[in-house]
């Protein structure tokens, strides 16, 4: 019994020596410490002490860790699976490999985070990855998560729409001018898919517990979205088709700092998927076993210009490759649509008219991810994610 107590007391003693000199190390410091661990290490570090929790969460803490999570971007990688009323997605992310120029190559995959349901209903991805921050649902649950901290946000709901006859389309955009993250809400006429209303919803530390919906007005209505968006500079960017629905195809832009709506004219193709490619939206156009890529060079002019045409080997076109978006190096990223254990990323310098691939590794030696790959699982990927340690 005493030996007992004597542990205790050594194991106090200890614990309180370390806080000790912790207290000793200067503030600054300590923050630049801190910067060199990992993300899932400062989200850990934050129950160490009151002032590490401090220091973590402060928001010039977060704003540099941000800029360094800027220059080094990774791959998000989202497995939807639903069997028997199981519904999950799972989070895993790898490294950039714009910096490898091997033909072929192969990067380790983390696993980052699982949400999961019960009930009926597959999940939904609304927004690639917005800063660390990417928007899903299921059924009529709309939720904003952080794979970086595995923080769930679910956005108030509206209880003046009826679910069952009314869809919501939704786009994750950040607001540089306010540092703010908002969610833009389009919802249907009742028994319709056309858009009669807007609204924006500003994500805060400070939640409130009634719907913060705000309603903004647009010079556009009675419209389909008929693209995920892209959001670049605070500006999202989606396609919407207008009457007469069958040739009348335009881009929507709504900017979250000023909540204005704008229309783009495209280039007279219909885009398969929207990227940010080097700071400028970037359209493609699949045309048979060959792609267009469309670069609007100026917003204002709405003038757009053609790379080139590019042909994907037969080999390649077999396995059913999505385009998933480009790298900052300005790579186009095409990846398929289903998991499979010999899974590839592949990479198409437009320059060089090259195709680099680089195999994930990691994915199915996760013990969590193994027990759940019984069944098909559906991938989505954001090529530019970043780790965000922002919580609210």
């Amino acid at each position: 019994m005493k030996t007992k107590e004597m542990e205790e007391s050594n194991n106090e003693g200890v614990i309180t020596t370390f806080r000790h000199s912790l207290d000793s190390i200067p503030l600054d410091l300590i923050g630049d410490i801190l910067l060199k661990f990992p993300a899932k290490s400062l989200v850990e570090f934050t129950c160490v002490s009151n002032t590490w929790y401090s220091i973590i969460r402060s928001q010039m803490f977060i704003k540099t860790f941000m800029s360094m999570s800027i220059s080094r971007p990774r791959i998000l990688l989202t497995f939807k699976r639903n069997h028997n009323g199981e519904n999950e997605l799972l989070f895993f992310s790898s490294p950039d490999t714009s910096q490898v120029s091997n033909d072929s190559s192969s990067v380790v995959s983390r696993h980052e985070m699982t949400i999961s349901r019960t009930s009926l209903g597959d999940y939904i991805i609304h927004s690639p990855s917005v800063r660390g921050f990417l928007c899903c649902s299921h059924q009529h649950q709309y939720m904003v998560c952080n794979p970086t901290t595995r923080q769930v946000i679910n956005l108030p709901e509206d209880h003046r729409f009826d679910h069952g006859t009314m869809k919501c389309y939704m786009h994750l955009g950040y607001d540089p001018s306010s540092d703010k993250y908002k969610v833009l809400r389009m919802v249907t006429q009742p028994g319709s898919n056309l858009v009669s209303e807007h609204s924006v919803y500003t994500l805060e530390r400070q939640q409130c517990s009634y719907s913060p919906w705000r309603r903004v007005e647009g010079d556009i209505s009675n419209y389909i979205p008929s693209s995920n968006g892209v959001c670049i500079n605070g500006v999202v960017y989606y396609e919407a088709r207008i009457k007469p629905w069958i040739s009348s195809v335009v881009l929507v832009t709504f900017d979250f700092g000023s909540e204005r709506f704008c229309q783009i004219k495209t280039p007279g193709e219909k885009f398969t998927c929207l990227a940010n490619y080097k700071g400028k939206l970037a359209g493609l156009s699949l045309l048979g076993n060959s792609f267009n890529l469309w670069v609007l060079d100026d917003v204002k002019e709405q003038t757009w210009s053609k790379t080139d045409t590019f042909v994907l080997s037969h080999t390649l076109w077999n396995i059913q490759l999505k385009f998933s978006g480009t790298t900052d190096a300005g790579e186009l990223v095409f990846a398929p649509s289903s998991f499979s254990d010999d899974f590839h990323v592949f990479y198409f310098d437009i320059k060089e008219k090259t195709m680099r691939r680089v195999k994930l590794e990691g994915v199915t030696n996760d013990e969590e991810f193994r027990c759940r790959r019984k069944h098909l699982c559906y991938v989505s990927i954001s090529c530019d994610h970043v780790e965000n340690i922002y919580m609210y």
